[in-house]
């Protein structure tokens, strides 16, 4: 009998795409599939990482540039709109040469709108049902754009869950609702698997070391320049406040990128079991609150300070809404000071949302719903 098999492929836009499919596809592992990951670059590195027995196929990404001017932002997305739909092309001709080679049985796009297969079962997986940009036409028309596009596909995966407290507010309540089944996964953590107690020790380190605090643990990542700007940004500051601090570059192909001085250690990249140490040691996190490292954070009842990226209105939005919360405290970058911000985290009343974790009996129910579609 022959066995079932899976492509799936995630956005290169940021790794948060990448670091969420990790769960999804240990759970289809246990489940008996053989894997397929179509990627490249950083996203491809860290699910070589993650799964290094898995088939990788190499498939070009959107290539997606930020610009240094958050106001200029808007303006650059739709001038790289046709670049955007050339590879939504590619990849929809490639996945059509890709199934004839290798025959997959499922195809799962993690936002990649040209990853589907007219004569197989194919998955979208989005938080983004109601994408927040600068004006509310272009919101509502990429709405009404996505619920006709997502025809093309048999269901929609959204890693959240259903209710007043989900961790993603009206990013998934959407005014034009698709016509294809949703089914809201609950949230996904590659880390979660990491806490073996209740006091969130790391396995195989010792207790005391588990307990050496550091003051906070930057978490960069994302698209250029706005990245580095970042990096630079709280490394020289976290120096020039001579506090113990840890910074993660989100560079996983860049090994020789490390660095130490009294003060700060950087890392390229750190995997899961040792980013799990990292937090855990950590006073307070300082991210971009990307929505795929908010639902990784949750677990461990950290005092997060969120910087979104420049006119990433999807960040913006997230920071707002986990601050009315009390989850979080945020900040512009333009008007970031790392002193400050500590200050009033330590200040601040920190609540947790709720969290219904993924999982993979979950999974295999809703594997039978499709086959029924």
């Amino acid at each position: 009998m022959k066995q079932a098999s899976i492509c799936i492929s995630p956005l290169d836009w940021g790794l948060g795409h990448a670091t969420r499919c990790i769960p999804i596809i240990d759970a289809f592992k246990s489940l008996g599939y053989k894997i397929y990951i179509a990627s490249d670059g950083n996203q491809e590195a860290i699910l070589k990482q993650a799964f290094p027995d898995a088939h990788f196929l190499s498939l070009k990404g959107y290539g997606v540039r930020y610009t240094k001017n958050k106001n200029l932002l808007f303006f650059s997305l739709v001038l790289q709109v046709p670049k955007i739909l050339v590879a939504i092309a590619r990849e929809y001709f490639w996945l059509k040469r890709a199934h004839r080679l290798h025959q997959f049985d499922l195809i799962v796009a993690d936002n990649r709108f040209g990853f589907f297969h007219k004569k197989l079962p194919s998955v979208f997986i989005t938080h983004q049902l109601n994408l927040q940009t600068p004006f509310r036409w272009t919101s509502n028309l990429y709405q009404l754009l996505l619920s006709t596009w997502l025809d093309k596909f048999t269901a929609c995966w959204v890693p959240d869950i259903i209710g007043d407290h989900n961790l993603s507010g009206v990013l998934v309540h959407p005014k034009y609702k698709p016509s294809i089944p949703i089914w809201y996964m609950g949230c996904m953590s590659r880390l979660q698997h990491k806490l073996v107690n209740e006091n969130y020790n790391t396995p195989n380190v010792p207790e005391a070391q588990n307990k050496t605090e550091i003051e906070f643990l930057a978490i960069v990542s994302g698209p250029e320049p706005q990245r580095t700007l970042l990096e630079n940004q709280i490394w020289d500051a976290g120096n020039a406040l001579g506090l113990p601090f840890v910074m993660v570059a989100g560079l996983p192909t860049q090994q020789l990128y490390n660095k130490i001085t009294a003060a700060g250690e950087l890392y390229h990249h750190l995997d899961a079991s040792h980013l799990v140490k990292q937090i855990q040691r950590a006073k307070y996190i300082i991210c971009r609150g990307g929505y795929t490292s908010l639902m990784e954070l949750t677990p461990f009842h950290k005092k997060l300070i969120l910087i979104p990226t420049p006119g990433q209105t999807e960040q913006e939005y997230l920071a707002k809404y986990w601050a009315e919360n009390n989850w979080a405290i945020c900040f512009d970058q333009s008007k970031f000071n790392l002193e400050i911000a500590i200050k009033q985290a330590s200040a601040h009343d920190f609540n947790w949302p709720d969290y219904a974790q993924f999982s993979t009996d979950a999974l295999a129910s809703a594997l039978k719903n499709l086959e029924k579609l």
